[in-house]
């Protein structure tokens, strides 16, 4: 029975390490190279950066940029150019405009997490609508690391 409940509670702990995608293998790291490599040069809105305290927060923080799209929502993953530490998953509802961006880095652990309404109307998340959000998204791109995101075009 113990070895049973060690061996449970060592597999909870591994599936909810913070870098790590279902199964296991780091998510952030090969994505984000994959960006630095293949991701065209994009820019962050001021406002997105200024929220999730970046730098060049006025003028905007330059990013390589990976994007997936499915009918009405938009999913980039965002690498800072000046930072490579700074990860942004930023989801968008391209109806409606509203928007989601999480920070995060190498480690794949959620750092801050801001919703947009309408583009620019900061609206506060709580800290449980935050980490389900970043979890959903970090699986959406755990998920893409052999598979498609196309590069910004």
């Amino acid at each position: 029975m113990n070895h049973t409940l060690t061996s449970l509670t060592l597999l909870a702990l591994v599936a909810l390490a913070p870098g790590s995608a279902p199964g296991g293998a780091p998510w952030a790291p090969p994505l984000a190279s994959r960006a630095l490599e293949e991701g065209f040069l994009s820019r962050l809105p001021p406002h997105v950066s200024k929220a999730l305290a970046l730098q060049k927060p006025d003028e905007g923080t330059e990013v390589r940029q990976l994007i997936a799209r499915s009918g009405h929502h938009a999913r980039t993953f965002n690498v800072s150019v000046a930072n490579h530490g700074d990860i942004v998953l930023f989801s968008v509802d391209v109806h409606t405009n509203d928007s989601v961006a999480y920070l995060t880095g190498p480690d794949g652990a959620l750092r801050r997490a801001v919703a947009f309404q309408h583009v620019d109307q900061e609206r506060p998340l709580s800290t449980a609508e935050a980490r389900a959000g970043f979890q959903g998204e970090k699986r959406f791109w755990a998920g893409r690391l052999h598979g498609p995101a196309e590069p910004s075009k």
